[in-house]
């Protein structure tokens, strides 16, 4: 698992920094604008594809058991069922695309509309719609605990076709020969997952028969993936309509930042996922529940350290990167550090509750839609883009915060709410002392203007080491944590040996 690690995050280091490059030269060869459409075709693009209605996590879920088993037949069920399905979704969502046209200049206010965009947009849902050429490869590889061959295919691909995305940039200037470019990483993806299926998973073979459950657990990941859709795919729109592209495009500069340590946090959690379905699947519910606590302490802690660091450093950062001019105010960055905290935390329970089986809780999302839309767009058109902020941040408190926990802790673990108040409640005062400890500690350190990247990278080494000395300190008063800082130093001192 370390290994997996390790190389995920060198992996996800280098496409992260190429991803930095190719936004500066967006802005600087296309325009802020431009960078702007791009991520609110994403956005839209994420809406339209809800009619994967959550078959991926059903399928990998459904794939665990019968490949820890090897019963060969019922895998062959299963992936032929995926297959069917999503080469359904991949016409539905062509035809979305074409359907949703007309309503593009709705959700823009740019200075030069232009009949390209247009164009553009079928591009961009082509690049969706071909990702569905490899999916299944992807779950069932996944499933089959090969996520480091998936990682390494993924990766290289990108990586090879984001340096192209960079020269065409500087060179020809051109949107079209980027988007291009994506659709060309999908199909060699496609062409590699292929070949090694076909070479390793030859005991898959067609069959006429059906996969019936999966239906019942799309239908409840359905409502998942609409409380996902609207939290995490709602700000950008609601900003392009109640602002302006431009404010869409710093906004995504900021959010980028903030997806490199969730996507940091998601290298775990990809790692983790299979491991952990196989462990529940094994054990008991007191025994998973021991496990979950170990792993949440841990998140927990991280996401803490990665929030305190990103409101001190990413100012500098946008700064160095893109320029003076694409700078937030405080409050505007407060507001995103507290929900980027939220969101880093919350992938641990996520990845327990969807490893046990817990598909149906559809109130849950259904409720965090509608706090966050209702919200969003209320404050939205009184305050702006803080408005949009605030409604995410409500319905994340409500509903990942509070509501989900404690129905994860009674379904998954057998616990009531009061042992979810305990075990919350202690993340809470450590939070709190620890920001605290933090702000007292930091009057006493002398924040200089930064000015190069080196200097950058001496404040971040600095903040970073503060802030985690300050954070562990805090954290060894937990039970949880101790356990499993004790592991990491046993599992060390025995590779040492």
């Amino acid at each position: 698992m370390k290994q997996e690690i390790i190389l995920n995050f060198i992996f996800t280091v280098i496409i992260n920094v190429l991803g930095f490059i190719q936004n500066k030269y967006f802005v600087l060869y296309m325009g802020i604008e431009t960078l702007g459409m791009m991520k609110l075709f994403s956005q839209l693009l994420a809406y339209l594809n809800i009619v994967e209605m959550g078959l991926s996590s059903a399928s990998a879920f459904a794939l665990y058991k019968p490949l820890a088993e090897k019963k060969y037949n019922q895998v062959s069920v299963i992936v032929n069922t995926i297959e069917n399905i999503y080469n359904k979704i991949g016409i539905l969502l062509f035809g979305l695309g074409i359907l949703c046209i007309p309503i593009i200049p709705f959700f823009m206010k740019m200075s030069n509309f232009s009949n390209m965009v247009y164009f553009y947009w079928m591009l961009y849902v082509a690049n969706t719609v071909s990702t569905y050429l490899f999916i299944k490869y992807v779950i069932l590889f996944t499933a089959n605990q090969e996520f480091l061959y998936v990682k390494t295919i993924q990766s290289i691909s990108v990586i090879c076709f984001k340096i192209l995305q960079v020269f065409f940039i500087v060179k020809f200037h051109s949107f079209f020969i980027y988007i291009l470019l994506l659709i060309f990483d999908n199909l060699t993806q496609w062409i590699f997952f292929k070949k090694h299926y076909k070479k390793k998973y030859s005991y898959i073979v067609k069959v006429k028969e059906k996969y019936i459950r999966i239906k019942n657990d799309i239908k409840n990941l359905f409502w998942h993936k609409i409380g996902g859709l609207i939290v995490f795919n709602t700000d950008l729109i609601l900003i392009s309509k109640f602002t302006e592209l431009k404010m869409v495009g710093i906004y995504a500069s900021y959010q980028m930042i903030n997806q490199v340590l969730l996507t940091i946090i998601n290298i775990l959690l990809s790692v983790l996922s299979p491991k952990i379905g196989k462990f529940i699947a094994e054990h008991t519910k007191q025994e998973t529940y021991i496990c979950f606590k170990k792993y949440n302490i841990l998140f927990c802690f991280i996401s803490i350290i990665f929030t305190w660091c990103s409101f001190i450093l990413i100012d500098p950062f946008i700064k160095l990167w893109i320029g003076n001019q694409f700078i937030l105010n405080k409050i505007t960055l407060k507001l995103m550090c507290f929900n980027l905290l939220v969101n880093l935390f919350r992938g641990n329970l996520e990845t327990f509750k969807f490893g046990a089986g817990f598909f149906d809780d559809i109130k849950a999302p259904i409720l965090e839609s509608i706090i966050n839309l209702v919200i969003s767009i209320i404050l939205g058109l009184k305050i702006g883009l803080n408005g949009v902020i605030i409604g995410t941040i409500i319905s994340n408190v409500v509903v990942i915060l509070i509501y989900k926990p404690i129905l994860v802790f009674e379904r998954c673990f057998d616990k009531n709410w009061k042992e979810y108040i305990k075990v919350y409640g202690n993340y809470l005062i450590l939070i709190v002392i620890s920001l605290l400890s933090y702000n007292f500690i930091l009057k006493f350190i002398s924040l200089k203007n930064v000015n190069s990247w080196a200097e950058w990278i001496i404040q971040g080494i600095i903040i970073g080491s503060i802030t985690f000395i300050v954070i562990f300190i805090i954290f060894l008063s937990n039970k949880d944590f101790r356990e499993i800082f004790k592991i990491f130093v046993k599992n060390e001192k025995e590779k040492l040996k």
